[in-house]
């Protein structure tokens, strides 16, 4: 009897967890082709949703888990729209990102039965947010030529700034846009937080945009603190530094020559960020990367990454560049790579003599 009991106390749990799954989204094992055909059904004609991800992207993973399978979502698209879901480092994907620009994930595409773009919607979001911003993004006036059309018309922050962002979103150049709202716009609407995060976020360091906005950083300082400038300025380049450090950068198409990688490293150190803190280290590891100078970059590691506390995720992100740096390295540069982890190993060593030590003791009978 008990056992019949749990056999239909597990059933139920299936059925359960299929009946919430499927009110929500339903996403399609359709080929692009297919999915196009069964859009433009006539009488029947519906949009195409496309979530456009990748399997390293976390954000695209936490909505597939937990929003698109709510109800709210589900009532939404199932009667609108044919789902889809591409990789778009895999297969069809491929073409998909290409043919559309593809570039940030979560991207979700919106378009008609006949494959054309009408809006896309960028970034993690709640299913209730992502309903709300699939249909701003159908409304005509928020597609980029009624926001160029509104801009236009009367220039300004609040009609720039969500053409620019559009513009961005669908892996176009806004830098035109955004460069004139800074010569044009008060110092409170040009240093707000999120034109300073797009401003920097598409500027690339050194050019003329940049030097522009870093001319007015005291001022931004005395709007945000110096902290908070510091973080919005190297936030836009650790990514970078961190694929020109691990040799990837040909694969994400980020190009720097060695000396803008300096540059970067140069203004990096201007921001005095905590050398405690493993990514502060990122621009210089990229300089000594670049300029293929294995011996500094070694030298680098046991002055200033040996003493960064284990502890740290980022250190050991650090740590992985060097290792795979040792592919290249001659019999003495391994040597010193080798002394540099015996060295952390030690550490680590150290720490777990301690800890352990600490429960051992937990474990004596009190007064002994």
């Amino acid at each position: 009897m008990k056992k019949i009991i749990i056999g239909l106390t597990i059933c139920l749990s299936i059925l359960s967890w299929k009946s919430v799954h499927a009110q929500g989204i339903n996403f399609e094992k359709l080929t692009m082709n297919d999915a196009l055909n069964k859009a433009g059904i006539p009488g029947d004609e519906k949009l195409i949703l496309i979530d456009c991800f990748t399997s390293w992207c976390i954000p695209c993973a936490e909505m597939e888990a937990t929003e698109f399978p709510k109800k709210i979502a589900g009532d939404y698209f199932n009667p609108k729209f044919v789902s889809v879901r591409f990789d778009m480092e895999k297969g069809e994907g491929k073409e998909i990102a290409k043919k559309y620009n593809v570039t940030a994930y979560p991207t979700f595409l919106l378009l008609n039965f006949q494959g054309q773009e009408i809006n896309r919607v960028v970034g993690k979001a709640s299913a209730e947010e992502f309903v709300n911003k699939v249909k701003a993004a159908l409304d005509p006036k928020n597609s980029i030529p009624g926001l160029k059309a509104a801009y236009e018309e009367k220039k300004s922050m609040r009609t720039g700034f969500p053409y620019a962002l559009a513009l961005y979103q669908a892996s176009k150049d806004p830098s035109p846009v955004l460069e004139e709202l800074f010569d044009h716009s008060q110092d409170f609407e040009r240093f707000s937080k999120e034109y300073l995060e797009l401003a920097f976020g598409i500027s690339k360091f050194g050019s003329p945009f940049f030097r522009k906005i870093m001319l007015e950083k005291s001022n931004i300082d005395a709007y945000w603190g110096t902290e908070v400038t510091n973080r919005i300025i190297f936030d836009k380049i650790r990514k970078d530094m961190y694929q020109i450090a691990s040799e990837t950068g040909a694969k994400y198409n980020i190009f720097y020559t060695p000396k803008e990688v300096e540059e970067v490293a140069y203004t990096i150190a201007l921001l005095k960020l905590p050398q405690d803190k493993p990514e502060s280290h990122m621009g210089r590891i990229a300089l000594y990367v670049v300029n293929k100078d294995l011996d500094g970059l070694i030298a680098y590691y046991k002055r200033n990454i040996a003493l960064i506390p284990n502890t740290d995720v980022f250190k050991g992100i650090l740590d992985g560049i060097l290792m795979r740096q040792a592919a290249k390295a001659n019999e003495t540069q391994k040597t010193a790579i080798r002394e540099y982890f015996s060295g952390v190993a030690k550490t680590y060593e150290k720490e777990f003599k301690y800890y352990q030590g600490m429960a051992e003791r937990m474990q004596k009978p009190v007064g002994k």
